[in-house]
């Protein structure tokens, strides 16, 4: 979760670089640099340099922070789908699968920058699967549901 875009303390920072709160922290070590944006030691770095950045990836599509809510990625097709999640870094991905066909590009608990679904139409049958997917990076939970659909419904 990025720091604060407004009011923004050390504690806020040394959160999102997944330190502990309240450890020792330096404004010009490394990571606070590195998450500020700044070049190279010397350049003087302000609290304004820190608001709003995340030193964890993004994703696209982005998921929600709320399990009940996960954001919804739908893909149908008469043949086969598929729908990829994308991540600016490596990431460790959980799912589990709600039906008996489709697969995943990614073992469940395996690690990559994205991951794909995938659902083919192997018999004349309409086929629904669908995946719940969660990533956990710095403490922060993120949630996707991906429904494949193939074939003519019922």
């Amino acid at each position: 979760m990025p720091t604060p875009t407004g009011t923004i303390s050390l504690n806020d920072v040394n959160i999102e670089l997944g330190r502990s709160s309240g450890a020792n922290i330096n404004m010009n070590d490394s990571a606070v640099r590195t998450l500020a944006g700044v070049g190279g030691s010397g350049t003087i770095i302000s609290m304004n340099d820190l608001r709003g950045k995340s030193s964890g990836p993004t994703f696209t599509p982005d998921g929600t922070t709320d399990v009940n809510y996960p954001t919804v990625i739908y893909n149908y097709g008469s043949t086969g789908t598929s729908a990829t999640i994308s991540a600016s870094s490596a990431v460790t991905w959980i799912w589990t699968r709600n039906g008996s066909a489709g697969s995943a590009s990614v073992a469940n608990g395996g690690s990559a920058s994205s991951i794909t679904f995938s659902l083919a139409k192997t018999t004349a049958v309409w086929r629904l699967t669908y995946w719940n997917v969660n990533v956990t990076v710095n403490g922060v939970t993120k949630y996707w549901q991906v429904e494949l659909e193939v074939g003519t419904p019922p």
